[in-house]
Parts: C-alpha cells; structure tokens; sequence
C-alpha cells in the first residue's frame, strides 16, 4: 500500500535512466545539428577559420584616419586574416589585423600615431623590458618582453609616419616576414 503512494520517479532507477536517455539524445540532435562542434579536434584546418577581410579594414581605417598613415601588409597568400577591429595604444586609436598561419601560429599587426615609446609603454596592462633590437633590412625592430607567463612578445619599429606594433604565437620567421611586409609598402593614398 505504502509503494502506491510513492510518486514513479522514485520506484525504479529504469525510468530514470531512460529520461536520461532521452535527454542526452535530444542534446545531440540539437548540438549536433549546428555543426559548432568537431569530432577530431586534433586535425587542424585553416579552411575552418573564420576569415575577415583585412585588408578592405585598413583601407577604410587610412579613408578614416584623416591624414594618419595605414599601411596594408602584402602577407603571404596562405596567411587567413581573422580579426580586423580599431584598438586603443596609450589611449590613442589603433587598427589591427591579425593572421593565422599555416604553421598554426598567429600574428597581429597594430598601426598607431604615437610616439613608439609611448606605444611600447601602454600597448596593455603588462610591464614589457626592451630585451633586444633586431635589423631588419635597415630598420631597427625592438623586441620587448617580460618574464610573465601567457604575455607575448611585441615587436615594434618606427615608420616615421606611423608606429607598427607585432604580437602573437608565430616563429621569429614569421615576425620577420611581416616586418618585411609593412617595409615594402607605402601608406594608403587618400585622394
């Protein structure tokens, strides 16, 4: 008499497991049917990243920058722009771009107008020590870093009419190929 009263959930853990069942099957139709989760998350695709158009970004930036120099980067054909957006550097605007690599890296790119000093000292939060200077076909590129772990490296050089800060996971290759890159071109020409 006592086991009629009992509401079904608690006479048997069968029930149980089978709403469960159902629940764990309709989380996976639903998910599932998104596409926003990978079986294999070890194979690595650029085809997968999201792709911005970045250099369409720093063209509107140079149109909108009144007089301040953007340059555009030609970055090699199988580097993905993924991120195009206007940041602050020591409280002044900024335009990135950043790339995914084919070796799986990432680099971004940050064109400002103030002083590179400046620029290296408010780039983030972070205290980053001038540790070395590197030529790159004649232009000098200071590599500051600092102790922190999970802070990155920033390369930066002065354009004389601009300021170019480097950041990210790439090789030094590949700093040096977009360093290379930004020297090679003049500013965007408005007019």
């Amino acid at each position: 008499m006592a086991g009629e009263d009992k509401p079904k959930i608690f006479e048997n853990g069968r029930d149980m497991m089978l709403s469960l069942g159902v629940i764990v099957v309709g989380m996976l139709a639903v998910v599932g049917g998104t596409g926003l989760c990978t079986i294999n998350p070890e194979t690595s695709d650029l085809s997968a990243v999201r792709e911005v158009d970045g250099e369409a970004f720093l063209d509107l930036e140079a149109r909108a920058a009144q007089g301040a120099a953007i340059r555009i980067p030609d970055v090699p054909e199988d580097w993905v722009a993924n991120s195009a957006r206007r940041a602050s550097v020591a409280q002044s605007p900024s335009s990135v771009v950043g790339w995914v690599t084919p070796q799986e890296g990432y680099l971004s790119s940050w064109q400002t107008q103030v002083s590179l000093d400046d620029a290296l000292a408010g780039f983030d939060e972070h205290f980053r020590e001038e540790t070395e200077t590197i030529n790159i076909d004649g232009k000098d590129v200071i590599v500051a870093s600092t102790e922190e772990r999970n802070v990155r490296d920033v390369w930066a050089f002065d354009m004389e009419d601009e300021r170019v800060l480097l950041s990210g996971t790439a090789s030094e290759e590949e700093f040096t190929e977009l360093v290379r890159a930004f020297l090679a071109v003049d500013p965007v020409e408005i007019g």
